[in-house]
């Protein structure tokens, strides 16, 4: 999830012994609210997907395969964009429209 823009929102839903976990933000140094996170007792993982082990991503395909292949729907596409007008899913994203994911269609997928 991107931690600052949604860390006031995972405080309010977190259970206690919860976790966060990471993956991007859209400022380098987002505010932490510390002590209502620190009263939850909450971790929190920042996870570079880039250094994750092949194996680890080979498994992460293999369970969504099977998700997919049990009638999971996926994750709902809002936008697609081409390549070229990559700005364009980015101003979507900051834009925050609805719950749908913002695609970025490569030419091998066009």
């Amino acid at each position: 999830m991107a931690f600052g823009a949604n860390i006031d929102v995972d405080c309010e839903v977190l259970a206690n012994d919860g976790s966060i976990a990471a993956y991007a933000t859209e400022t380098a140094t987002p505010a932490i609210p510390f002590w209502p996170l620190v009263f939850k007792n909450v971790r929190i993982f920042f996870l570079g997907s880039d250094d994750f082990p092949q194996a680890a991503k080979a498994a992460a395909a293999e369970s969504i395969n099977a998700m997919l292949a049990g009638g999971w729907p996926g994750f709902r596409i809002d936008k697609r964009v081409s390549l070229a007008n990559i700005a364009e899913a980015h101003e979507y994203v900051e834009q925050r429209h609805g719950n749908g994911r913002a695609v970025v269609l490569t030419a091998r997928s066009e």
